[in-house]
């Protein structure tokens, strides 16, 4: 397309703009109001407004302490009244554009300035000799080298010239009232003047309504293919002897929560039938999903088959396996561990008894779904933190026992109705209580400035024996490099944390390197780990007693809670200590604010998805999280029983989507599979 050179496109294609289809979809973030203009005696600090008015000369000059950056300031003449206009870091396209002694509108914040004086900060312009411009402009997330207007632009061109062969999932005679995806992606992009601003800024315009509605009724689709599926599945029915179970359970030192004892009562409900169990099991950090898991495994080898429970890291594989050897060690179950550092004679011993049967139960990472492995009479397969995992390692897992039940487990919070609704092509466990004795977790919430007052409680931590977590969001060499791991990890080392024995951790290390620190920092060889949210999947660490979590807005609730879950696991008091960025704004402060009042994964997952929208429901998008670009899974909600009635009655029509009217939905329903579609589907 014209103004898409080598460079630009290279940068788009880094932000999933690769296709005149990922330029047409790709929304505005937001939008700029453009409609109404204020006077000059109506302007007050903190407003963002329109004004109409003379521009004067503007100067510019490379700012202080850095060549690269350049001031530039002029005064605005609106109705006889002087309001200077200034821009720190003029923005590479406008530099040469500044139209001094034109009339313009200019679109800014207002702020005081010296004197009792106001100025707009960091304005936009508009020559009037252009013409008005669009009442409603939308603004879109770009890499810098690509202007505004010219990617407004493209998309224009693209939907006047490709238009027509837009298509959505949802067939015609469905539609009714619901706009075409063509209608509602032009008026998205194109915004008609009489349009309701609020609605398109917050996102519910009925372009937004419409895109959300087919790209829902596509995914109930899905599950709907995906449930008929399973029902005829067949698997294999676990219906023997129930002595091992009843012995672990007898054998505890604690009593089962009540949703624990109800999570395994529907668990061996399933088993029991000639149906292949597709179940997840949902709990929070440390609400007891693991000894549910054990009891199943045992539930298989009891009736003469076996388990294998598959984890995304080394370390959790090993502590799942010791869990086991700690809790069942004395049922006479033979158990092993099939990690890649499990190598050699052990490796072959391993694989002789998986093959033969003798193993029971085997405990292990990627390396379980390794070609050499063979599990003779594999009858239930346990995939833990799940959305860690592709959806075709999730498919290799049942195929090393193609009859095998699945129980899938996640911390990752997701409020129960939502559940229900999404997930509907699964069975869902919920572990909504926590074991008595957990030490309740204090959340303190900091600003940027405050925090010699964060690293005094980490001193004291330290100095009583605790270790702590210290997480930053960037690696070395990123955009922020104060906020790096490395330079953090030094800095703590020269002044706050001097004497305090500090390791690193970070997703571009390899897992031999992660797994070295963070055995090191279990083991109590290193007090503070210092990383990235690498560590937020569940290792034990019982002496962790503080977390710090530094540029905190940039998470998610849902996120924080899981990174919040890495403390609060021994018997001694812990702290979570969320510190808020100095340039944060005061609605991401406010969220974070809700931290304080949200302790459990149920109300995080409620305030995160209310607060923030779908986003990506897991935090970062993975190969088999939910492909939903469009849906706001809270504000959504009647949309998904809507679509979902419609997609019922859809499939229960054409259930191979094969005639013309379900072109377009076989069409999205692939591309939702290609994404690596659903939490569930594995078949």
């Amino acid at each position: 397309m014209p103004g898409i050179g080598p460079k630009r496109a290279m940068a788009l294609e880094a932000r999933g703009i690769a296709t005149v289809g990922d330029l047409i979809f790709h929304l505005p973030v937001r939008y700029q109001d453009w409609r109404e203009r204020s006077s000059a005696k109506d302007l007050r600090a903190g407003n963002i407004v329109v004004v109409e008015g003379e521009l004067g000369k503007i100067s510019e000059r490379p700012m202080r302490g850095s060549r690269w950056r350049r001031l530039a300031s002029g005064w605005l003449d609106v109705d006889g009244r002087k309001i200077r206009v200034v821009w720190f870091n003029l923005p590479a396209y406008m530099r040469g554009y500044l139209p001094g002694g034109e009339r313009v509108l200019v679109r800014g914040r207002v702020a005081a300035y010296a004197d009792g004086g106001i100025e707009i900060v960091q304005p936009e312009l508009h020559r009037l000799s252009d013409g008005e411009p669009k009442g409603i402009r939308p603004v879109y997330r770009l890499p810098s080298i690509v202007g505004q207007r010219l990617f407004a632009g493209l998309i224009m061109r693209a939907l006047a010239e490709a238009g027509d062969s837009i298509g959505g999932a949802m067939p015609d005679e469905l539609r009714a009232e619901v706009p075409t995806i063509r209608d509602a992606l032009t008026y998205l992009h194109d915004p008609p003047p009489d349009a309701d601003f609020d609605a398109l800024w917050n996102g519910e315009s009925r372009g937004h309504r419409a895109l959300a509605f087919d790209e829902l009724f596509a995914f109930e689709l899905a599950l709907s293919i995906e449930r008929m599926r399973s029902a005829r599945r067949v698997g294999i029915a676990l219906d023997g002897s129930q002595s091992l179970g009843a012995k672990m359970i007898e054998q505890l030192s604690f009593n089962l929560t009540g949703s624990q004892a109800r999570a395994i009562e529907e668990i061996g409900a399933d088993l029991a039938r000639p149906n292949q169990m597709n179940r997840m099991l949902m709990g929070d950090v440390g609400s007891g999903k693991t000894l549910v898991a054990f009891w199943a495994m045992l539930r298989a080898i009891e009736c003469g088959h076996q388990a294998a429970m598959m984890a995304p890291t080394e370390l959790l594989a090993e502590q799942h396996w010791r869990g086991f050897a700690r809790i069942c060690g004395r049922l006479g179950v033979r158990h092993a561990l099939l990690t890649g550092s499990v190598t050699g004679a052990a490796r072959n011993q391993v694989l002789r008894g998986l093959a033969s049967g003798e193993i029971g139960a085997v405990f292990g990472t990627h390396a379980l779904i390794q070609e050499r492995v063979r599990i003779r009479g594999l009858a239930l397969g346990v995939i833990d933190e799940q959305h860690r995992f592709g959806v075709f390692d999730r498919a290799k897992m049942k195929a090393l026992g193609p009859k095998a039940n699945l129980l899938m487990m996640t911390a990752t919070p997701i409020p129960r109705s939502l559940a229900m609704s999404l997930f509907a092509n699964l069975d869902v466990s919920f572990l909504d209580e926590m074991p008595a004795g957990r030490t309740p977790i204090a959340t303190e919430i900091y600003a940027e400035q405050d925090i010699e007052r964060v690293h005094d409680s980490l001193r004291a931590e330290i100095g009583a024996g605790g270790r702590a977590y210290y997480v930053v969001p960037f690696i070395e060499g990123d955009e922020d490099e104060a906020k790096s791991v490395s330079a953090t990890a030094a800095r703590l080392k020269k002044g706050a944390l001097r004497g305090a024995r500090i390791g690193t951790m970070h997703g571009r290390m390899s897992a031999a390197e992660k797994d070295h620190a963070m055995r090191e920092f279990r083991d109590g060889a290193i007090d503070v780990l210092v990383c990235t949210t690498v560590v937020e999947v569940g290792i034990d660490v019982p002496e962790a007693t503080i977390i710090v979590i530094v540029a905190a807005e940039r998470y998610g609730l849902a996120q924080l809670h899981q990174l919040r879950g890495r403390v609060g696991r021994g018997e001694k008091a812990s702290r979570c200590c969320i510190v808020g960025s100095s340039d944060a704004d005061d609605v991401a402060l406010e969220r974070l604010a809700t931290m304080r009042e949200c302790t459990t994964g149920a109300a995080v997952a409620e305030a995160d998805l209310r607060l923030r929208g779908p986003g990506d429901l897991l935090g970062a998008r993975q190969t088999g999280a939910l492909p939903l670009k469009f849906v706001h899974l809270i504000r959504d909600h009647r949309t998904i029983e809507r679509a979902r009635k419609l997609a019922d009655e859809w499939i229960a029509r054409d259930p191979s989507l094969a005639s013309r009217e379900s072109e377009g939905a076989r069409a999205a329903v692939r591309k939702m599979l290609a994404l690596g579609f659903s939490l569930g589907d594995v078949g």
